[in-house]
C-alpha cells in the first residue's frame, strides 16, 4: 500500500521528482471519460532488433509512481538491474496516491514522452490501454531471456492485472487485498476467538472499547477519500451484491448494500472520534501504535506490525470475516502493475519492459514483498508457498538489518497462510475503460458516510444516481460489452460468482 509519510530510501543515488504543479493536475481532472482512440501514440507494433540486449545497454528511462515508501524497492534493486541489463533508472517521477491517474493522463493525452516505465493501479489498466497510452509487451514477452514468468503469478493477479483486449500491457508488482490484522496478545488473554462473521466482528469490536481498559478502541475503520469505497465493497460482496445487471442497471442501492452499509455503520461506533479522516498511514498506526485491537487493512500491515514495538510478537492475521448467511470476500483495492508508455521511442520501449520484466523477477521481486520498508505484497505463487524469505535479510538494502518482516517461520507461515486465504476469497475492483468513474463517485459517497454527513439510504441513492449518469455519459451498449468482458476475466479468476 501507498505511504507518503515514508521518505524513499537511498534518495541520494539518483534524482526523486515531486509531482507535478496542480494546474497540470487539475487540466487532467477531466479525462477519466475519455475512451478508446486518440492520444497516447497508439500502443501500435514496434521494431524488435536482432540483439535487444546490446539495443538497451546504456539506456536511461524514467518511471512515474505514486510516491512514499513503494518507490523504495527501485532504489534497492536498480543498481543491480542495472548491472544485469545495462539499463540504467533515471528519473523517478513521484506524484500524490490520489493524484496518480490525472498525472499520468496529462503526459499521455499531451504526447510529451516524459515516463518511460509508468507504476500504476490496475483500475486504470482498461482506459489505459482502450486509449492506447500502453505499449502491448507480447512481442517483447517472446525475446530469449526477457520471459517475465507469468507461469508463477497467482491466477487473480495474472488473469485481471495483466491484459486488456486480447494483449498484455502491465506486469504486476504489488497483489493489494484487504485481510483482518488483530491483537493476538489482547484476544488470548480475554478468551476471544478470531470473529468469521461480521456480527462477530462488530461483537468484538464493541468489547474491546467497552468493556476493557486495555486498548484505546476495538477497531478502527478508513474513511478518507480514495480508497474508503474498498472497505464498503469487503461487506458488500460478501452478501452476493454485484456492480451492475446485464443491463447495466446499478445494483448499489441493494438489499446487499443497505446491510452492508448498516453493518459497518455500527463498526463505526467503536473506531477512534477521527476514523473518518483515516487513509492507509493513519489506519495503520492505529494498529502499529497499540491504539485498537484489530483492523481490516492491506496484506503489508501485518509485516509493519511485526517491526513495531507496540505490536512486535503481539499480531495475529486471518482472512476478513463473512456473512452467517452469505460468504466471505476481500476487496481487492489498489495492487500495481508496471506499464511501457506507448509514446516513446522503440528503443525506450525495450528498456522500459527490459527494467520492468527483472525488476518482477523472484530473484528481486521476492525481497520487495518480504520486506517490511515498502508496501508491496505478494503477488507470485512462489512466495506464498515458501515463507523462509520472510525471516530473511534484504540483501539490496543499504540496511539489510533493518529489513527482516518476521523474527521466526511459524509467524512467516501465518502470514502467507493468512494472504492465501484471503486471497481465495477475493472480491475484484472494476478496471474497465470508464470504471474510474465509478470507483471516484462511490469513493466519495462512502467517504461521506464514514464521516456522518450522509446515512444509508441517501448514500446509496446518491451512489445508484451518480452511476445511472457515468452508464448515459459514457454509452450504454459499449459499457455493457465491457463490463460482461471483465466479469468472464473475473469468472476464470475464480473470484466471481
Amino acid at each position: 500500500m501507498t505511504d507518503t509519510h515514508n521518505q524513499t530510501d537511498g534518495m541520494s543515488r539518483r534524482r526523486f521528482i515531486r509531482g507535478m504543479s496542480a494546474a497540470s493536475a487539475a487540466a487532467a481532472a477531466g479525462l477519466s471519460g475519455c475512451i478508446g482512440g486518440g492520444g497516447g501514440g497508439g500502443g501500435g507494433e514496434m521494431s524488435i532488433p536482432d540483439d535487444p540486449d546490446s539495443a538497451v545497454d546504456g539506456t536511461s528511462i524514467s518511471l512515474a509512481i505514486d510516491e512514499g515508501h513503494n518507490t523504495n524497492p527501485f532504489q534497492w534493486f536498480s543498481d543491480s538491474i542495472q548491472e544485469d541489463t545495462g539499463v540504467e533508472l533515471g528519473e523517478i517521477n513521484g506524484f500524490g496516491f490520489n493524484n496518480l491517474y490525472s498525472n499520468l493522463m496529462t503526459e499521455f493525452t499531451s504526447n510529451s514522452g516524459a515516463f518511460d516505465l509508468v507504476s500504476f493501479y490496475p483500475q486504470y489498466l482498461g482506459t489505459f490501454a482502450a486509449n492506447g497510452h500502453l505499449q502491448p509487451l507480447d512481442d517483447m514477452m517472446e525475446i530469449e531471456g526477457w520471459n517475465p514468468q507469468f507461469d508463477d503469478l497467482l491466477k487473480p493477479y495474472r488473469d485481471m492485472y495483466t491484459q486488456w483486449g486480447g494483449s498484455t500491457y502491465a506486469l504486476p508488482i504489488d497483489g493489494d487485498v484487504l485481510m483482518l490484522v488483530y491483537r493476538r496478545d489482547l484476544f488470548e488473554q480475554h478468551d476471544i476467538e478470531v470473529p468469521e462473521t461480521w456480527a462477530e466482528f462488530n461483537e468484538v469490536a464493541r468489547y474491546f472499547t467497552e468493556e476493557t481498559d486495555d486498548i484505546d478502541h476495538g477497531v478502527a475503520t478508513y474513511g478518507k477519500r480514495g480508497n474508503a469505497y474498498g472497505w464498503f465493497l469487503t461487506r458488500f460482496g460478501g452478501l452476493g451484491g454485484v456492480y451492475f445487471d446485464e443491463e447495466m442497471n446499478p445494483q448499489i442501492n441493494t438489499e446487499a448494500g443497505r446491510r452492508a452499509l448498516e453493518s459497518w455503520q455500527e463498526t463505526i461506533q467503536y473506531s477512534p472520534d477521527d476514523t473518518a479522516s483515516y487513509g492507509y498511514p493513519e489506519l495503520r498506526d492505529a494498529f502499529t501504535g497499540g491504539n485498537v485491537a484489530m483492523v481490516i487493512q492491506w496484506t503489508d500491515v501485518p509485516k509493519k506490525a511485526a517491526v513495531s514495538e507496540a505490536t512486535r510478537g503481539n499480531w495475529g492475521g486471518a482472512a476478513v470475516p463473512g456473512w452467517e448467511d452469505g460468504r466471505a470476500a476481500s476487496s481487492m483495492p489498489v495492487g500495481r502493475v508496471l506499464g511501457v508508455t506507448s509514446g516513446v521511442s522503440d528503443e525506450q520501449k525495450l528498456a522500459a519492459y527490459r527494467f520492468a520484466q527483472t525488476f518482477t523477477l523472484p530473484e528481486y521481486s521476492t525481497h520487495m514483498v518480504s520486506d517490511p520498508g515498502c508496501g508491496e505484497d505478494p503477488f507470485r505463487t512462489s512466495q506464498l508457498s515458501d515463507p523462509e524469505p520472510f525471516t530473511q535479510e534484504n540483501p539490496y538494502r543499504d540496511a539489510p538489518e533493518e529489513s527482516v518482516a518476521f523474527q521466526d517461520m511459524e509467524s512467516a507461515e501465518q502470514y502467507t497462510s493468512a494472504v492465501q486465504a484471503t486471497l481465495e476469497q477475493g472480491y475484484p475492483v472494476p478496471y474497465w475503460p470508464g470504471s474510474q468513474d465509478y470507483i471516484n463517485a462511490l469513493d466519495v459517497e462512502i467517504s461521506r458516510f464514514v464521516s456522518g454527513e450522509t446515512g444509508v439510504e441517501e448514500t446509496l441513492e446518491n451512489v445508484e444516481s451518480e452511476w445511472e449518469s457515468i452508464v448515459e455519459d459514457l454509452g450504454r451498449e459499449q459499457q455493457q460489452e465491457y463490463y460482461s468482458n471483465v466479469i468472464e476475466a473475473w469468472q476464470n479468476a475464480g473470484i466471481w460468482e
